[in-house]
This record gives structure tokens, C-alpha cells and sequence, in this order.
């Protein structure tokens, strides 16, 4: 599948949209399904009456390069104020892996993994689309600052929603797809619910030149909604892992490469990024146990594990010296690299860095009075080192 390059939106439009917005020239043929804010998406024609669904659009909650994704009431339901995430995948994807994803996973409560709930298709002027919806969730990284909630149980949330798909599966994790339950959405009326919010700020769609098939474009663009201030600073927050198009089973012939966010990404497939400019191996569960690893760190302690990150030499050196180690597969590459040369990567210097950090953030848990205590920390970090091994084969599973 190949996603467009995006064009930017001077090119289209006579005025700027929002960054937080998907691009307008990916509303073609194959592409996006143009949908209004107010507009009912339903089950096909010839679905018996029945089993007809209906679900209304109220808002958007965002974009991903193969599908948007909306606020909807069912209709449907006997009783009102139901809400879905209904994700409306471009006309070209192929979205079968993801629903056989979710429909193998245990249905018990504590898998911390978003739950299918419907799934018909939707004929437009882009072509069919796969229509999807899921129990609505929050994003955790909106949710700052995490340490007025339990850190350790969303830890232990995020690690049991990896330990759910066992140890076949791969889902190149990170924090763009770990959400939060909001319970409490479905006790609020539909007209309560868009009176909490501002209207969206919509970008009116006005071509400079008229299009070859406008009806292909949406009336206008709008930002996503964000439901974090649902969430009260005494509410307990679940975690649960959505957005799964990427999820594999590993060693499948059809697996596609990783696209882990550098700030993650694990370094077996950094070193492959770096040197050679492309990814070819998948996310495999290895990888992932790095990713939740950076992931734990940035919601017990608040800043990224990697600052700054990017696909770059200085990341490699960074991961290294962390770890303390360079992993035998490197020397060749570190020997000839002016900057890796000049880093002083050992396990003494690794065991000060990480010393270091629990130093600092006992203070400030002090400071602010967190429950955690210095030796919780020292706890904390053995485990995030035991996870962070540049050895994939060396690092702990989830069960830890």
C-alpha cells in the first residue's frame, strides 16, 4: 500500500488549515471519505432492518495516514448518550488484519486493549470504506501530568495490554496508541455533551482551482476534540491500547516493516535506520518491551527517555551509553564513526547515569510530595534496565 506524499495546503486552498488536520489532497479517489459534522453513517442498504445501525457523527478525534476518526451516538442503541470511536479507513487500505487482530484477543476485562464493537462498510465518492467502531478512549499523553494518578498501575496496565496478545504477536508500540477508558462519557446527554466543548474550528474547504471531482473534498477541515478534561484530576485512569493497524503476528511472510517513532524505537532497528537509511525487519515482541520500557519511564517520571529523538548517530550513542554496552554488531560501524568513538560507553559509566536520575527524581517526588520513595525508584530503574537491553534476546518479558 503507498501513501501519498503530502502536498501542502497553499497548493489547494485559500486559507491555511490547522496542523492537527489531515491533508487535503489525500481526499481522492482510494482515499479519505469526506464526513460532516451532524451527518449519520449507516449500515448498508440491504442490511435487514433489524440489524440496521446508525451512528452520528458529533466530533472528531483524529487522523491517521489510513483513516479518520470520529465522536459518534448510536442511534441505534435503546438507550441514549452511547458513544463510539467510529474510524473511517481510507478507500484503499486493507483493514482485515486489524479486525482479525481484535477478534482473536480474550474478551475478559483486564486484556487493557480497546474492544471492537461493529464493522460494516460505507459507499462514498472515494470508492468503499471499512467502517469500524470502537468503545471510545482518551489519549494518556494529554492527560499530563501523569504523577497525580498511580504510574505504577498504568505501567502495569500497559504491560498487561502487551502480555494479552501473548507472545505471537507484535505492536509496534508507542505512546500515540495508548489510550484511557472514559466510563463516565456514556452518563452524559448528547446536548450536554457538545455544550461542554467550544465549537470546532473549522478551515472551510475553497479550492483555488475548481477540482476535477469536488465531490470528493469534505466542506471543511477540523482539528480533533480532546476529552482529558472529562477526566477529573480524582479519576482513576485504565489504560488501553488502540490504533493496532500495525499489530503483526511475527514471522508471518506478510509482515511489514516497523514504523516505531525514533523516541521508542528499539535499537536493533535504529541501526538498521541509521546505516542504511531504510527499514526492512518488523516490530517483534523484543522491540516492544523496549518501546513500553521508554513508555514506563515517561509516565512515572514525565520527560522522554531519549530527548530529542530522531533516526540519527546521536540516538545510537545515546542507547549505547545508557545501556552500557555496543552491541557486537556495531563495532564496525562505531569503530569508523568519529562521534560514537568519542563516547565513553561502559557498565560503570551506564550504572552512574542511571544513579544519577534516581537522585534526581527522589528529590522532586519529595518535592511534590509523590507517594514513590527513593528505594520504589531504585526498584523502578533495575526493571527499566533489565528492559532496555541492546541484546533483544536478553530482555525480560512482560510477565516481569
Amino acid at each position: 500500500m503507498t501513501v501519498q506524499k503530502p502536498v501542502p495546503f497553499q497548493r489547494f486552498l485559500y486559507w491555511d488549515a490547522d496542523d492537527d488536520v489531515e491533508n487535503i489532497s489525500r481526499y481522492t479517489y482510494g482515499g479519505y471519505h469526506p464526513i460532516r459534522i451532524g451527518e449519520v453513517l449507516s449500515t448498508p442498504a440491504d442490511t435487514e432492518p433489524s440489524k440496521s445501525r446508525k451512528y452520528r457523527i458529533l466530533s472528531k478525534l483524529g487522523h491517521g495516514a489510513f483513516s479518520t476518526v470520529w465522536l459518534a451516538s448510536a442511534q441505534h442503541h435503546p438507550s441514549p448518550g452511547r458513544y463510539f470511536a467510529v474510524k473511517v479507513c481510507i478507500a484503499d487500505a486493507d483493514p482485515r488484519r486489524e479486525v482479525d487482530v481484535l477478534r482473536r484477543l480474550p474478551s475478559d476485562e483486564e486484556r487493557h486493549v480497546l474492544r471492537l464493537h461493529d464493522s460494516f462498510t460505507l459507499d462514498g465518492p472515494n470508492g468503499t470504506h471499512t467502517v469500524l467502531a470502537f468503545n471510545v478512549l482518551g489519549l494518556l499523553h494529554t492527560m499530563a501530568p501523569l504523577a497525580r494518578w498511580n504510574p505504577r498501575e498504568l505501567c502495569r496496565e500497559a504491560a498487561q495490554g502487551i502480555r494479552t496478545y501473548g507472545n505471537g504477536w507484535a505492536t509496534d508500540l508507542h505512546m500515540g496508541n495508548i489510550g484511557v477508558s472514559i466510563p463516565q462519557l456514556d452518563e452524559i446527554t448528547e446536548g450536554n455533551l457538545i455544550d461542554r466543548f467550544d465549537p470546532p474550528e473549522c478551515t472551510i474547504i475553497f479550492p483555488r482551482r475548481m477540482p476535477a471531482r469536488p465531490e470528493s473534498l469534505p466542506s471543511y477541515l477540523v482539528p480533533p476534540t480532546h476529552f482529558s478534561e472529562l477526566l477529573k484530576p480524582a479519576t482513576e485512569l485504565h489504560i488501553e491500547l488502540l490504533d493496532l493497524g500495525n499489530a503483526t503476528i511475527v514471522g508471518s511472510s506478510s509482515t511489514p516493516p516497523a514504523c516505531t517513532p525514533a523516541a521508542v524505537c528499539a535499537p536493533e532497528i535504529m541501526f538498521e535506520r541509521v546505516t542504511t537509511s531504510v527499514i526492512t525487519q518488523p516490530a517483534t515482541t523484543a522491540s516492544d518491551i523496549w518501546a513500553l520500557a521508554c513508555m514506563m519511564y515517561q509516565i512515572v517520571f514525565g520527560p522522554y527517555m531519549f530527548h530529542f529523538a530522531s533516526f540519527n548517530v546521536t540516538l545510537l550513542g545515546a542507547m549505547a551509553s545508557i545501556c552500557g554496552q555496543v552491541p557486537p554488531s556495531w563495532r564496525s560501524f562505531g569503530d569508523s564513526n568519529e562521534q560514537l568513538c568519542k563516547l565513553d560507553i561502559s557498565q560503570e559509566v551506564a550504572d552512574q547515569k542511571w544513579q544519577k536520575k534516581i537522585d534526581h527524581f527522589s528529590s522532586e517526588f519529595a518535592r511534590i510530595g509523590a507517594a514513590s520513595t527513593k528505594e520504589d525508584l531504585v526498584v523502578f530503574c533495575d526493571l527499566l534496565r533489565r528492559m532496555l537491553k541492546m541484546d533483544p534476546s536478553a530482555r525480560v518479558s512482560t510477565n516481569h
